[in-house]
């Protein structure tokens, strides 16, 4: 029996697909047991209601399992939930409940880009939970993956990435050149069921990361070309004011017609006039549908944050994520590649996927 954390969310998903290919029985706890009905349906699933923010509610999730799968974890905090009670707090009460049914197995779900002294609060708490698998005394395994994309309505990552290329205009802090390694949710979750049975990866941590670092620039124009839309890059965005100068004169135009007319200031062939140079602004507006993608300096970006985030309350704050865009996330697969035989898609194979098989 396994018992799969945080399985009802994006990842967990696919971490149950994995676990039942492989023949395990896997046991998820659900803090709302109504959202995982579904998955409670599937052969060899059961259903805990349990909390991990609430200790007393866990002995009955962990009684008689052999293996905790333990991916709770949050990108951005919410007016219930902060970075430390998702990641820390949570962490801490599975592993005592864990250890005191006698569980000796554990996978932890972390983050590439984790480390003691990290910049954002995300990647500290993913650290400090980190701490408390190493020093449970349990067989553990630590998975850090990077940003995690999947083929369907509940993947956030690409979904967002699509709706932000379809748009006139996208800014890029400090250029995009922070690079990551995105890494598909089926790549990762195999890789987590196969660790339940892997001796070779007890005691270590790995990095589920693509199989190459892009820039987020890249990573743009690829997500954008897989969409059909041509880019053009500005370090200064002279352009999109351009493109928005001419979208406000379109909608006055009108305006200053009637106006004139009205005032007598316009005669009729002057309006006759102005109405074509409108129809030609349009004509030009419309004919030009590359995406504009453009430099946003992230040093007065971040500022502007803290001081939204030193007001706001916590579930509307960003700060944090800005932090993380501007950072590399990246990490080494052959680690994973050479125990578990981890072997991660292409970022343009997952795009292809996803959009190109839409089409």
């Amino acid at each position: 029996m396994i018992l799969v954390t945080g399985g009802t969310g994006f990842v967990g998903r696919e971490v149950v697909r994995e676990l039942l290919a492989l023949g395990y029985t896997v046991r998820l706890l659900a803090r709302d047991p109504k959202k995982a009905v579904r998955l409670g349906r599937w052969p060899s699933v059961e259903i805990v209601a349990g909390d991990a923010l609430k200790p007393d509610t866990l002995p009955a999730a962990v009684a008689g399992v052999d293996a905790v799968i333990h991916l709770i974890g949050i990108i951005a905090e919410t007016a219930r939930v902060s970075f430390e009670q998702a990641h820390v707090e949570a962490t801490h009460n599975v592993l005592a409940a864990a250890k005191q049914a006698g569980v000796t197995r554990w996978i932890q779900m972390s983050a590439a880009g984790t480390r003691p002294h990290a910049v954002s609060r995300y990647h500290i708490t993913k650290w400090e939970a980190e701490e408390l698998v190493r020093r449970s005394g349990l067989d553990w395994t630590i998975f850090r993956p990077s940003l995690i994309y999947g083929y369907d309505e509940r993947d956030r990552f690409l979904n967002l990435l699509r709706l932000a290329v379809a748009g006139p205009a996208l800014p890029l802090l400090d250029d995009g050149l922070a690079r990551v390694q995105p890494v598909s949710v089926r790549d990762v979750a195999r890789s987590f069921a196969l660790a339940v049975a892997s001796n070779a990866s007890l005691g270590r941590v790995f990095d589920l990361v693509g199989p190459e670092p892009l820039s987020w620039r890249e990573m743009i124009l690829k997500v954008a070309r897989a969409r059909g839309r041509d880019v053009i890059y500005e370090d200064f965005p002279i352009l999109p004011f351009l493109r928005a100068f001419l979208w406000l004169a379109i909608a006055f135009l009108p305006v200053a017609v009637i106006v004139g007319l009205w005032l007598g200031r316009l005669s009729l062939p002057g309006a006759e006039i102005v109405v074509l140079a409108e129809v030609g602004l349009i004509l030009v507006v419309n004919r030009w549908r590359q995406l504009i993608v453009f430099n946003v300096p992230a040093g007065q970006v971040l500022l502007l944050a803290l001081g939204w985030d030193a007001i706001m309350p916590r579930a509307f704050r960003f700060g944090e994520q800005l932090k993380m865009a501007v950072e590399d996330n990246v990490g080494d697969p052959r680690p994973a590649a050479e125990t578990l035989g981890y072997a991660p898609e292409s970022f343009e194979s997952g795009l292809n996927r996803l959009f190109v098989t839409k089409r």
